[in-house]
């Protein structure tokens, strides 16, 4: 008897909370009362600010991705651009 085999399917949905999950992880549960009480009335322009800097980074790290499909990450990208170190 052999088992079943699994579909591999990844779907955009699924791919945007991977993301979303691997970029918030659980510090951002530690550390929100702290934030929230140095920050004040403040904490949602921090938090505002903070999503654009993440939206940045999340939007240049895709662009990265789509110019070189290869595996490695931001080494490639640091070797492709400054040469072998």
């Amino acid at each position: 008897m052999t088992a079943p085999e699994l579909r591999r399917r990844l779907g955009t949905a699924d791919a945007v909370l991977i993301g979303l999950a691997s970029m918030i992880g659980a510090g951002v549960f530690a550390v929100f009362g702290p934030a929230a009480a140095a920050a004040g009335s403040g904490l949602l322009i921090a938090l505002a600010a903070a999503a654009f800097v993440a939206y940045c980074n999340a939007t240049s790290s895709a662009r990265l991705a789509a110019r070189y499909p290869v595996s490695g990450g931001t080494y490639v990208y640091g070797r492709e651009r400054l040469g072998e170190f």
